[in-house]
Order: C-alpha cells, then structure tokens, then sequence
C-alpha cells in the first residue's frame, strides 16, 4: 500500500488580507499551507508570519526560490515562522549547502525547486543535490509553459519515479485538478499542491476537501 500524499495550498496572491482569508478558510482541509511565491514578493515576511499565527498547527511553506544567499533567505523564512522554503533549481551547489544546512540546525526542511532547470539536466542536478544531502524536490509544470500549453505527459512521471529511485521526496505541482489526481495515483509522491483548483471554485473549502476524500481513496488502493 502506498503512503497517502499530503495536500498543499498554495496563496499565490499579491494581496496578503486575500490570502489570510483564504488560508483561514481552507486550513482545516489541508497539511501544507504555502506562501507562494507572488505573495513572498508582495508582502515579504510578513506574509509568513501572518499565516503562521492564523495557522499555529499547519506546515507552512516559504516558496522563496532563492537564488543567492541561501543561508540568509533559510534564515529568513524559519525566523518569520516557516517550516519549509525553496531553492531555484538555477542554484550554485554553494547556495543549496548553506539553505540545507541552516535548515538541518533549525530542525526544518529545505526544497528544490525544479523552475529553471532543462528537463535534459533533472537528473544530473538532481544527482549532485542528493551527493550532499537534500531529501526533497519540487516538481513543477510552471504556470507560464501551462499558459503555452504544456500538459503532463508519461515522460513527467518517468522523471518523477526516477527522482523518488533516487531517494528523494516528490511535491508535485501544476494545474493540479481533481480530474488530474489519477494520473499520478500510482506513484509514491509525497506532496501534492493544489492552487487555483481550490481557491477559484466556488467553495474552496468544500473544494479542497473533496480533493482530500479523492487522494485518500486513490493512495489507498493496494499496489501489485
């Protein structure tokens, strides 16, 4: 049997009252509550701490995608209350060190964040970031290549199985819809983000609740 992804909302606004809203409303549906990246850049730390003091018993993520300085930005987020912040997948190996090694002192969790990386190069970075000890990446169909019509294809989930061969955790993300979920349901991923597919519809709570009932059924189902 395998291991039930845990589901995470992403407040990809630039409105920081927005996202409390939604996050105040959504919250009990979910595990992970991400400060997307939009809202890390509009609202800055204070987005984080926001989140965390409306959301005391949630993970919360920083999507930082920090490029530079990684200790510092690592810093940065588990001070303002983040459990877990991003690194861009464009990244000198220096700056994963320094954001994973602050993370292991501060008892939190460090990700790589595939934006920016060839599909050619996924496993060739991926190979140096596990060398030196990161657990987890992010895979991501970002929201511009969707805008161009890039859709999942079996060619993602080759990759993606090849990065949990190798040891690492999978978030996966982009364009996430209830209708989208089966396709990955065969695949020990950690992480699975929802955005616009719970904060646009009508009822996000209702939304992402129904997504939460559809996961456990899907990773619930015994594998030969």
């Amino acid at each position: 049997m395998t291991s039930t992804p845990m589901l995470q909302l992403a407040l990809d606004y630039i409105s920081l009252p927005k996202a409390i809203v939604m996050a105040s409303l959504v919250a009990p549906e979910v595990d992970i509550i991400e400060i997307g990246t939009p809202l890390c850049k509009a609202a800055g730390l204070d987005a984080i701490r926001a989140i965390r003091e409306i959301c005391p018993d949630k993970l919360i993520l920083a999507d930082f995608k920090a490029p530079d300085v990684g200790g510092l930005e690592a810093t940065m987020a588990f001070d303002a209350g983040a459990d877990m912040m991003t690194v861009i997948g464009g990244a000198t190996l220096a700056t994963v060190e320094q954001a994973l090694t602050v993370a292991r002192q501060r008892g939190k969790e460090m990700l790589m964040e595939l934006t920016g990386v060839r599909e050619s190069e996924i496993l060739g970075r991926a190979a140096e970031w596990r060398q030196i000890g990161v657990e987890r990446i992010v895979y991501h169909r970002e929201w511009d290549a969707q805008s161009a019509g890039r859709k999942w294809t079996e060619s993602d989930k080759i990759t993606i199985c090849r990065l949990i061969d190798m040891g690492f955790k999978l978030t996966v993300t982009g364009g996430l819809t209830m209708d989208l979920l089966p396709f990955f349901a065969d695949i020990p991923v950690s992480v699975l983000i929802c955005g616009r597919g719970i904060r646009e519809a009508s009822d996000p709570r209702a939304a992402a609740h129904q997504m939460r009932l559809t996961i456990n059924e899907l990773w619930s189902v015994p594998t030969v």
